[in-house]
C-alpha cells in the first residue's frame, strides 16, 4: 500500500483516518503541526498528502504550493461555500474531501490515487 502523509490539527478527526487507513494497509504519518509538514513530507517520502485546510499555526494554501510539485495532495476542508474546494484544486490539490466525510469514502479516494504507486 501507500505512504501517507496526514495533516489535521483536529485529534478525533486525525484518530479516525489514521485508524481507517491504517486499517487498510496504508502507512500514515500524521502531523498536527504546519511547521513540520514539509520536512515530515520528505522524510516518510509521502505518496500522498492529505492536508487540512484550516490549519492554525500556518497556511494551508502555502504548504499546497510547497507540495504540490514532489507530493500528490488531498485538501481536506469543512467550509461549505465552494470556494475552498475551488481554489484548491485551482492550486493544484488532486482532489478535495468535505468534511464531515465517511472515513470509508476517504478509503476509497485514497486507494483510488494510490492504485499506480507500486508495492
Amino acid at each position: 500500500m501507500a505512504r501517507i502523509l496526514l495533516v489535521e490539527d483536529e485529534p478525533n478527526i486525525g484518530n479516525i483516518i489514521v485508524f481507517k487507513l491504517t486499517r487498510e494497509g496504508h502507512e500514515v504519518r500524521w502531523e498536527q503541526q504546519a511547521g513540520s509538514v514539509l520536512e515530515a513530507a520528505r522524510a516518510c517520502s509521502a505518496e500522498l498528502v492529505l492536508l487540512d485546510s484550516s490549519l492554525p499555526d500556518g497556511d494551508p494554501f502555502q504548504l499546497l504550493a510547497s507540495l504540490r510539485d514532489a507530493h500528490p495532495v488531498v485538501m481536506l476542508t469543512e467550509f461549505r461555500d465552494g470556494s475552498t474546494p475551488e481554489r484548491a484544486r485551482r492550486e493544484g490539490a488532486l482532489a478535495t474531501v468535505q468534511k464531515p466525510f465517511k472515513p470509508t469514502v476517504l478509503a476509497r479516494l485514497v486507494a483510488q490515487l494510490t492504485a499506480s504507486v507500486p508495492a
